[in-house]
């Protein structure tokens, strides 16, 4: 009988290894603080409500967060996405932010938001907050030299992910310039045929785990055009000065948001004490 190739043996033992590693059962403490952590998100999304201002129709948050993410440089920091707006481009955006102990008196609950719709929202919160943006966050421009948006969802959703890889982007805050990355995967994916928006997905732009702002990567269909066309918008989801490249040319800039806005912004945010 031959003797195991021994290249193949080591092969085989370095994949068993790896197996083993990504089988690893996550800690019973750290699977039920993740489990709290969620239920506490899930709680505070829950007293924000979002209505068209002109109808005053309910607009859906979608049930899950699309993004959840810790903090451990910046201590004890717990972060969810949610969405508002289950058909088509969202209406709104929360990162919903824990920052510190929940035993301790400091420790507060952070909701930023940012409008993504052209129509008129109004949100309450239980609390008793009103936001009314008078606009969008969003300001949407062609994607320059762009292919023709590919006829399938996962082919356009790869074409999206190479589009993702062009862009860059830093911040100015206070430690001055900061490089953030824009994770490689859509948090959110739609469409709403009717309107023209054959497809649309968000990504994040991070400062390491944490969302600073959005990128709204959309194939839509121009009246007056023959071929649909694929465009992007950015959103604010922090208040430093943001610069956005593609391609190494700046295609926009967030200014620093000096003092707390208004609840008439398109990016707007409350704070409350942890309950």
């Amino acid at each position: 009988m031959r003797s195991p190739n021994p290249l193949f043996l080591s092969l085989l033992i370095g994949l068993l290894s790896l197996t083993a590693v990504a089988q690893e059962p996550v800690s019973a403490d750290s699977a039920s603080e993740a489990a709290e952590q969620i239920k506490t998100a899930r709680a505070n999304a829950a007293i924000i409500s979002i209505q068209d201002a002109e109808s005053g129709s309910e607009i859906e948050r979608v049930e899950k967060p699309v993004l959840r993410y810790t903090e451990p440089v910046r201590g004890n920091v717990y972060g969810t996405l949610w969405v508002w707006g289950r058909k088509g481009r969202p209406a709104a955006v929360l990162e919903l932010i824990r920052h510190g102990d929940p035993k301790s008196d400091t420790c507060q609950d952070w909701f930023c938001f940012h409008a993504t719709t052209d129509r008129p929202i109004k949100l309450t919160a239980t609390s008793g907050q009103v936001w009314t943006p008078q606009s969008s966050d969003l300001k949407f421009q062609s994607l320059p030299d762009a292919p023709v948006p590919a006829e399938t969802p996962a082919a356009r959703i790869r074409q999206m992910k190479q589009f993702v890889r062009r862009f860059s982007a830093h911040e100015f805050y206070m430690r001055g310039r900061v490089e953030m990355r824009l994770l490689p995967s859509a948090v959110h994916r739609y469409e709403d045929r009717e309107r023209g928006l054959i497809d649309g997905a968000v990504f994040v732009i991070a400062e390491g785990t944490h969302p600073e702002a959005t990128l709204f990567l959309e194939a839509v269909q121009p009246p007056d055009e023959a071929e649909p066309i694929w465009q992007f918008a950015i959103g604010r989801s922090g208040a430093a000065e943001m610069v956005m490249f593609y391609d190494n040319k700046k295609v926009h800039h967030l200014p620093q948001i000096e003092t707390f806005p208004p609840p008439t912004n398109s990016y707007w945010r409350m704070m409350m004490k942890c309950n």
